[in-house]
């Protein structure tokens, strides 16, 4: 009787163990989806606020709840991250985040009635892809697909091109041309133009 007892308990744990990863699993996609619609809320609030500054002062409380920049920051900067003392890393990180609030508040400056449609969430490698789109009325869709590990964003492809190794080829190409402190300008630059328009 107790080894019968037994095998019972083996049979219900060895059932119960991959229900439960799939629980999880579905858990963990669930938990992606909503973060990327949450986002995309955000996103069309923000483009019916007037005015750069305020559109920032909106955004720049979702980018931190849903981007992982100190990810973003070290696979951007590749090797020259691993060379930075830690008070010039926290330092870059926080130009990076002002980059893409600038950025985010720069072109989402307008609303006509555009939506985001989420397709899918899947699971790959790194954690999960979530693909949706944003649909214009006077303009083709334009696919984003969102990659996510330990539940935060670190890369945006859109229509096929990835945010992240265009940041990465971009920042190391001027790192050795023209050295760290002239990418730390270049950055500068770009958080100006966004806020300016041009």
């Amino acid at each position: 009787m107790r080894f019968t007892r037994t095998l019972i308990t083996v049979g219900f744990l060895a059932f119960s163990l991959p229900l439960a990863a799939d629980q999880a699993q579905a858990q963990a996609q669930d938990r992606a989806k909503q973060l990327v619609e949450s986002f995309h809320d955000a996103l069309v609030q923000v483009m019916q606020i007037p005015g750069h500054g305020s559109r920032e002062a909106y955004i720049e409380p979702h980018i931190a709840s849903v981007f992982d920049t100190s990810r973003i920051a070290a696979v951007s900067l590749g090797r020259a991250w691993r060379t930075l003392p830690d008070v010039e890393q926290m330092a870059f990180i926080e130009l990076l985040n002002e980059l893409i609030v600038a950025t985010y508040a720069d072109r989402f400056d307008a609303y006509s009635r555009q939506q985001f449609v989420t397709d899918e969430v899947k699971a790959v490698r790194t954690g999960f892809v979530v693909r949706t789109r944003l649909r214009r009325d006077a303009a083709a869709d334009v696919a984003l697909d969102y990659f996510l590990r330990d539940d935060k964003v670190f890369n945006v492809v859109a229509d096929g091109v990835s945010d992240l190794s265009l940041r990465r080829a971009d920042y190391n190409s001027i790192i050795k041309s023209e050295g760290y402190e002239r990418l730390l300008e270049h950055i500068r630059d770009k958080i100006s133009a966004a806020r300016s328009g041009t």
